[in-house]
């Protein structure tokens, strides 16, 4: 089983962002990788990696425009704010 991981976008106002398309970045030279998920009607996306990346893989996340992190891959839940 690979890592879960779930991602809340939020709003500049902290309300949640419907529709938003996100792209997380998983760092590596020869086993990184793309994830892309839209959010939910809540602001919620979840994404499954591969089974094989160390905990301490670093991931950023991509939300129109704006780049958030870089983040464990271990963490499992993040919350991003939009400016």
């Amino acid at each position: 089983m690979g890592h879960p991981l779930t991602v809340e976008v939020l709003d500049s106002d902290g309300d949640p962002v419907k529709g938003a398309r996100m792209k997380i970045d998983i760092k590596g030279i020869w086993k990184g990788g793309t994830l892309e998920e839209y959010t939910d009607s809540s602001g919620h996306a979840e994404f499954e990696t591969a089974a094989d990346y160390e905990e301490s893989r670093e991931i950023n996340i991509y939300v129109r425009d704006q780049s958030f992190g870089p983040y464990e891959i271990g963490g499992g839940a993040y919350t991003v704010q939009l400016e």
